[in-house]
């Protein structure tokens, strides 16, 4: 049976054309809206950072150091751009340059412009050159992990002036002896932008541009008219570091009690964290606050050498001389509890000696504290404005030979930062520490837990395992 033939409406040409024009006008609006989301791309860059611990994003304090700059910053990075280490310091100068325009870089093939390369001197792949204002800041292996401390370096301007006392025998700053010098310490302060000035305080008393007065083991005594120009200088707010050493000038550590900070005559000793086959007058200081400016950017425990303890005697509301008043007291650094502090006289010139109750006394022992001292017994200003006194049992941790050993340089670093109000250097140095892993130092405990598990755990595993299987074998098969 056929089927009615159905009619289809005829589809006229203007149905044709009306297709066309809706098609043309999905085609335009497309290319508006892809106009429109690069353009808002471009001025507002988004990414997700899904890395576990965000490597390619700005950190809070990247985002801090950024968002103060007073100043431009231009950052010149020398590379091989065929060389893929680069990379990631690259990502990080594109995001430093989108959050601020104050930052500005430059990627330089050093094989393509060898001549740019010798006018800023540059001689090695990868170095990267930072300068702000006339100053500059160069490191090497295009590390990204210090491009923000290079650019805090650069672009923080403080100009501020750090006094060392001089004429009683005190440490030079100059000096590059590996061993007795101190040169690497002054670096580091001028580093931070600190002006380094030396003062008698014999001749004129503390200047009044001094942010902090520094007395670097000093071994003779001050005169009488040397300490009335540091109690006049602390009574004002003055802030005040001590690095001194056991025996070392009598004068000043009688001085300091008065301030409720006590430099005892013991050496303090440690068999369990000296170092491996050192003496014992070499350790590790383990004990240190995680929370203090001073201790919580070191990179691993500090080592001490030859040091003396300091203990804090006063109390809230305790009086000081000039109007003082004793606010607050940390002991930021400890040695183990292992250790003491002896009071044999020999153990500074033979490094032998043995704990004896009575005569010495049982660790921990601090050997870095703190003092607080309200002016004029106001204790309603802030901590920043008060006296502040900070006391080292040793100076050979800031030596040429040990500042680089784990914590050291922050710790001597970090006491100037603090006392001279400038934490976010605190801060640069605790972001840096972060990504770096500390030098491997093993105490003479370690070292023996190492022997036991290596030479006796180990083998005595092995051979309990090996008799498991021979009687299981002999008398269970």
């Amino acid at each position: 049976m056929d089927r009615p033939e159905v009619k289809r409406p005829e589809r006229g040409r203007f149905a044709l054309w009306k297709n066309y024009a809706l098609l043309l006008y999905a085609a335009v609006a497309l290319a508006v809206l892809l106009g429109v989301a690069n353009l808002i791309i471009s001025d507002h860059n988004v990414r997700w950072d899904l890395t576990p611990g965000k490597r390619f994003s700005l950190s809070e304090f990247d985002k801090r150091v950024l968002s103060h700059l007073k100043h431009n910053v231009k950052v010149m990075a020398f590379v091989r751009t065929e060389d893929p280490a680069y990379l990631e310091l690259a990502d990080l100068l594109f995001q430093a340059a989108a959050f601020t325009p104050r930052v500005t870089y430059q990627i330089i093939d050093v094989n393509k412009a060898p001549g740019l390369a010798r006018q800023y001197g540059v001689s090695v792949y990868g170095e990267v050159v930072v300068e702000s204002q006339g100053r500059r800041r160069d490191f090497d292996n295009a590390r990204s992990d210090l491009l923000i401390p290079a650019i805090l370096e650069v672009s923080h301007v403080t100009n501020k002036k750090i006094y060392f006392t001089v004429g009683h025998g005190e440490r030079d700053l100059f000096n590059t002896d590996r061993n007795l010098g101190f040169s690497e310490f002054r670096n580091y302060l001028e580093q931070n932008n600190y002006q380094i000035e030396n003062v008698s305080l014999f001749a004129g008393g503390v200047p009044s541009d001094c942010s902090v007065l520094v007395s670097l083991a000093p071994r003779k005594d001050f005169l009488p008219g040397e300490l009335a120009a540091v109690a006049k200088y602390l009574a004002a707010g003055g802030k005040y570091v001590i690095f001194l050493d056991p025996y070392g000038s009598p004068s000043l550590a009688e001085f300091l009690k008065k301030y409720y900070l006590d430099f005892t005559e013991r050496v303090v000793v440690d068999p369990a964290y000296r170092l491996t086959a050192g003496e014992i007058l070499t350790m590790q200081m383990p004990i240190y606050s995680k929370t203090d400016p001073i201790t919580r950017s070191m990179a691993g425990p500090a080592v001490f050498s030859m040091s003396r303890g300091v203990e804090i005697t006063g109390k809230p509301g305790d009086k000081a001389p000039d109007g003082l008043v004793f606010f607050s007291g940390e002991a930021f650094l400890k040695s183990s509890h292992e250790s003491w502090a002896s009071g044999d006289t020999k153990a500074v010139t033979t490094g032998i000696t043995e704990f004896q109750s009575g005569r010495d006394v049982k660790g921990p022992i601090p050997v870095g504290s703190e003092v607080d001292l309200a002016v004029n017994g106001d204790v309603h200003v802030p901590i920043e404005k008060m006296a502040r006194i900070v006391g080292f049992g040793s100076s050979a941790f800031a030596s040429n030979q040990f500042i680089a050993m784990l914590g050291n340089r922050d710790l001597a670093v970090s006491a100037l930062n603090e006392l001279a109000n400038d934490e976010i250097l605190i801060a640069s140095r605790e972001r840096l520490n972060k990504a770096e892993t500390a030098a491997f130092y093993v105490t003479n405990a370690q070292s023996r837990g190492l022997f036991y598990l290596g030479s006796i755990l180990e083998p005595s595993i092995l051979f309990l395992i090996g008799i498991a299987v021979f009687v299981r074998r002999r008398f269970f098969a």
